[in-house]
């Protein structure tokens, strides 16, 4: 498991924030702070709060969730991938390495996005080759 931190421009319905972003292979969802995602979008409230962990362990509550659009971009081979998906929205969510969203597992692999690690700093990488917009059968 791993991550790779980037600058997002992060569409919503009301709005679009240039957002740090960690994209982490083993959080299971995307997560949102409810201040950062009061500004982007109209959040659909749960009926009751739930409980959410996050990897360092700290427990956090989630009241909603907020659909959000970006497109990533390779500088290196011009291609683009337009990410589209839901995070949930807790009041509680403050990154601990300066992110302020995390996109996770679903949002990955429903675009076939593959992040790629390096033993090289600095040399980590989001693959975009195969990206595309996936809908599995039930």
């Amino acid at each position: 498991m791993g991550h790779i931190m980037r600058k997002l421009p992060i569409r919503g319905d009301k709005d679009t924030k240039e957002l740090n972003v960690l994209f982490d292979s083993g959080a299971s969802r995307s997560v949102i702070g409810q201040e950062t995602a009061e500004n982007i979008c109209h959040i659909t409230p749960l009926v009751e709060p739930i409980a959410l962990t996050l990897a360092n362990g700290e427990k956090i509550s989630v009241t909603g969730g907020c659909f959000f659009s970006t497109t990533l971009k390779d500088n290196a081979t011009k291609q683009k991938c337009p990410l589209t998906g839901s995070a949930l929205v807790s009041p509680e969510f403050q990154g601990t390495n300066g992110e302020e969203m995390i996109i996770g597992i679903p949002e990955l692999q429903s675009h076939q996005i593959e992040l790629k690690f390096s033993q090289k700093k600095g040399q980590d990488k989001i693959d975009l080759s195969r990206c595309r917009r996936r809908i599995d059968r039930i």
